[in-house]
């Protein structure tokens, strides 16, 4: 067996190893399981150290220097499976197995260097092996992509109905772990089938979220329009009445508010057509008017109701959500 298939092997043997465990970080294996866990290790670490000792050997029989670090790598490999049988023989299993995954790394890493000093072309075997590999990156990203959603989710005001999107990240979850059985049991075509259902509901989920993402948007945006009308008009109505600015600043300030309204207005049109993020650029330029016309008033002018005071740094927290 050439080194690139073995390393492929040695990986695959890891990763399948590990992911129960990782999936299940509770999970107690009786006594007879870290038997046969830890017996499956050794066999395949002989075969790993078999194939270790073949590719050595075909590079001496077509005089290729030995890459410096390999015999380093490949000594240490040699002591864990040694330490391995030592504590298999000692039915120290759990131990067992953790020094030969420890040995299978060191001829990983052996086989990788004899490799990139002898490449060979992949083969069908290789490429399936690799396959393995990948759905379980999938699997994990899969994973991954709902704890997202589901944070997003949990963020949302607690008078907003998220079952729907609940229950569809729930039956994803439950898909993965099938599709992690299957993975188990090499069982490609499962695992793909399962992988495929799982994107659709992520999918659907994303939509729906994005619907709730929308409305607390939407509703967020209208409160901010209403405070922002009230504070608008009453600081008309301040600057209309006061005896202390000039013409020509009452005249600039009732302008720039003038400017703010008609913004206002836009923003209240947009929002019904249920464009938000159109509506909001519209506010944002509606408090710039708001801001214009405070340059023209005096200190003893207030232009800004006490009432409404809060709501101008409003517009600051409201913007486009997205769920990425």
């Amino acid at each position: 067996m050439n080194p690139k298939k073995i390393v492929i092997i040695i990986i695959l043997t890891l990763v399948l190893s590990m992911t129960f465990t990782i999936l299940n970080p509770t999970l107690v294996l009786s006594s007879e399981e870290q038997r046969v866990k830890a017996e499956t290790l050794l066999n395949i670490l002989d075969t790993v150290k078999t194939s270790t000792d073949e590719a050595f050997s075909r590079l001496n029989a077509q005089s290729i220097p030995v890459p410096p670090n390999a015999e380093t790598k490949y000594n240490e490999g040699i002591t864990h499976a040694e330490e391995a049988a030592r504590l298999m023989n000692a039915e120290n299993y759990d131990e067992a197995s953790s020094e030969a995954v420890e040995a299978m790394q060191n001829l990983k890493e052996t086989l990788i260097l004899l490799q990139e000093a002898s490449p060979v072309e992949p083969t069908e075997t290789e490429a399936t092996a690799q396959k393995t590999i990948n759905l379980k990156a999938n699997i994990t990203r899969a994973y991954e992509h709902i704890e997202r959603l589901e944070n997003l989710t949990a963020k949302a005001p607690p008078k907003y109905n998220t079952t729907a999107i609940d229950n569809k990240l729930a039956t994803a979850r439950n898909r993965l772990e099938t599709a992690t059985r299957e993975l188990n049991r090499l069982n490609l075509d499962g695992v793909i089938e399962e992988l495929r259902a799982v994107r659709r509901l992520l999918v659907e989920s994303k939509e729906l979220l994005n619907r709730l993402v929308n409305l607390v948007k939407a509703s967020s945006t209208e409160k901010y329009l209403e405070a922002a009308q009230e504070r608008v008009s009453e600081s008309k109505e301040n600057i209309t009445q006061s005896t202390s600015l000039s013409a020509q600043n009452k005249t600039n300030a009732i302008t720039a508010l003038d400017n703010s309204e008609n913004r206002l207005e836009n923003a209240g049109d947009l929002i019904e057509e249920d464009k938000v993020d159109e509506a909001i650029e519209e506010l944002k330029e509606a408090k710039k008017w708001e801001d214009e016309s405070r340059k023209y008033l005096s200190p003893s002018v207030t232009a800004t109701p006490t009432g409404v005071q809060a709501a101008n740094n409003a517009l600051s927290n409201t913007g486009p959500t997205t769920c990425k």
